[in-house]
């Protein structure tokens, strides 16, 4: 935080201007100078936050924060002033969620569109004054373009505050972080009912309570909800493992998604005498990583991939008899009479062609290839700055071996994985490849992979 500008608005009328620069007690990096124009020097003589804490809690007390994705903003502001010994709470009033739902027929709502939109002229936008006299206009747009009833009726929407469940306290809300993380509802006992992750743990809790009359998986979640914990994590790339993880550990009764797979179906390829490719659905044995990423596809159940399969005949004009789905032994498919199967069970069409179609079709299916000679060490470096526990996550071969310490940990997981290979999950799978192969997503969750040398993988 390196500037706080706010505008104080009584009855729809400005009755003060407050503005101040920040020393954020670390170097400005140079990307945010050059979006704002601040600079290390311009804040050298600024107050910490601490400083101006007391004024600045008075000044909020009791009073509705307009902001522009107001969560982001006021989630800084709750953790400052809960480092400088205040307990802070407010009702939040975000103009971007106001203009969505005012200004439907637009598609973006950020603060350069809505300055372009309505023609205002800023000299100094970035800056706190600039962009908050900007959300100052479109309030006062709205209100020459609106009628009051209709403001009125969306605004107590976006500020309804959800009903708490009865055995949930305003202070277990107030603990729970605005950071990424996963959560817990449990029961009375302590049994959890449902674990799920958000980047905003606490914005994410609330959304079940906002709904819970109108969803009965929600009411019954609120009915025999007792407690609630929480994990924080580093990034969303943690909390989704972390998420991923307790699921199968524990089975929540209320995580009907995401349970454990005994056993997945894939498509695996034969060539017969007439060198055609035969596809075959089959049971995947879930701990021959090699077989599970030389085939296509991975599948809960076996009519899954019958029905992914024949999506994939229909629109590539495949023969089902080759493909298994048909059991006739003799002549052409029944799709070659209907024009639907090029010919290749018949003579009609080479294998050369008809393979190539059929790989082409598969490719859509077809599983990554592990790109690391050996087991990778990811650091998951937090997204914040108020909170600086790195994560060290140990993946070989795309399963997720589990959460380290030191090398000593890596060593003992590897050792075990090698006597006792871990089972290959398909939910860890897709959240690994979704997040490993993209570069800008790694960058963005502060990810950074570490192969590990072959003598650090070696059997003690």
């Amino acid at each position: 935080m390196t500037e706080l500008a706010l505008i104080q608005v009584d009855d729809g009328v400005v009755v003060d201007r407050w503005q101040t620069l920040i020393n954020p007690g670390i170097a400005i990096p140079p990307w945010i100078t050059r979006l704002t124009g601040i600079s290390n020097p311009m804040v050298e003589e600024a107050p910490l936050f601490e400083d101006i804490a007391s004024e600045l809690f008075e000044r909020l007390q009791d009073r509705v924060i307009v902001a522009h994705n107001a969560r982001f903003d006021y989630s800084f502001l709750k953790q400052s002033f809960q480092r400088s010994g205040f307990q802070f709470n407010s009702k939040t009033l975000c103009s971007v969620r106001l203009s969505r739902k005012l200004y439907p027929q637009h598609r973006y709502h950020g603060l350069d569109r809505i300055i372009e939109r309505l023609g205002i002229e800023i000299d100094e936008r970035h800056r706190a004054m600039a962009d908050t006299e900007v959300i100052l206009a479109f309030f006062q747009h709205v209100s020459e373009h609106f009628p009051a009833q209709e403001i009125e009726a969306v605004c107590k929407q976006l500020l309804k505050r959800p009903s708490l469940p009865s055995h949930i306290s305003q202070e277990q809300i107030d603990a729970l972080p605005d950071l990424p993380g996963i959560y817990r509802f449990l029961d009375a006992e302590g049994v959890p009912l449902y674990i799920g992750k958000s980047v905003n743990i606490r914005e994410r809790v609330l959304s079940h309570f906002s709904q819970d009359h109108q969803n009965s998986k929600e009411l019954d979640i609120s009915k025999a909800l007792h407690h609630i914990e929480f994990e924080q994590t580093p990034s969303d790339f943690g909390a989704q493992l972390l998420e991923n993880t307790e699921i199968k550990q524990f089975s929540p009764r209320f995580n009907r998604r995401q349970t454990k797979s005994k056993t997945l179906y894939q498509i695996s390829l034969t060539e017969n005498a007439e060198g055609l490719l035969l596809t075959e659905v089959v049971a995947t044995d879930m701990t021959a990583i090699e077989d599970i990423t030389r085939r296509y596809g991975l599948f809960r159940s076996r009519k899954q991939a019958q029905n992914s399969l024949l999506e994939l005949i229909q629109t590539h004009q495949l023969c089902q008899k080759l493909c298994g789905l048909e059991k006739r032994q003799k002549g052409a498919c029944f799709g070659f009479q209907l024009r639907k199967c090029k010919g290749a069970c018949c003579g009609k069409e080479s294998a050369l062609s008809y393979n190539l179609r059929l790989k082409m079709a598969l490719d859509s299916l077809k599983n990554q290839q592990w790109p690391w000679p050996g087991p990778v060490l990811i650091e998951e470096h937090p997204l914040h700055q108020d909170w600086d526990s790195v994560h060290y996550h140990l993946v070989d071969q795309w399963r997720y071996l589990g959460q380290v310490e030191d090398e000593t940990d890596c060593q003992q997981l590897l050792t075990k994985n090698q006597l006792n290979p871990a089972y290959f999950d398909r939910d860890s799978y897709k959240i690994l490849v979704r997040f490993l192969l993209n570069p800008d997503r790694q960058k963005h969750q502060r990810l950074v992979i570490k192969p590990l040398s072959l003598d650090q993988t070696e059997l003690v």
